[in-house]
């Protein structure tokens, strides 16, 4: 019998086109302006790694690909990024008479 392992999730395979997409990123804002850079070869994976990235807190300063910037910091953050936390309440205190 051949094993053939589980998984919930079967990606299509992703062809090499020979498309580069960099994601530029970093942990704080750089005083230089150099940022970490990712390299993938699809829109789709850059746009996965770059919401991975904010997911953990990082700053995604763009995502560009072979026609130039195709994300900047702000919309990277407003399309990408985690929903914002919803406020914390406080339940009324009770007292016991």
């Amino acid at each position: 019998m051949h094993y053939r392992p589980r998984t919930s999730f079967r990606a299509a395979p992703e062809y090499d086109t020979g498309e580069r997409w960099t994601i530029r990123w970093e942990t704080r804002r750089p005083d230089g302006g150099r940022w970490n850079e990712a390299v993938t070869n699809s829109r789709e994976s850059a746009v996965e790694r770059a919401k991975h990235l904010l997911k953990l807190g990082f700053i995604v300063h763009d995502i560009s690909g072979p026609d130039g910037v195709y994300l900047n910091e702000k919309e990277a953050l407003q399309q990408l990024g985690p929903p914002p936390a919803a406020p914390k309440t406080r339940a009324p205190a009770t007292s016991e008479a």
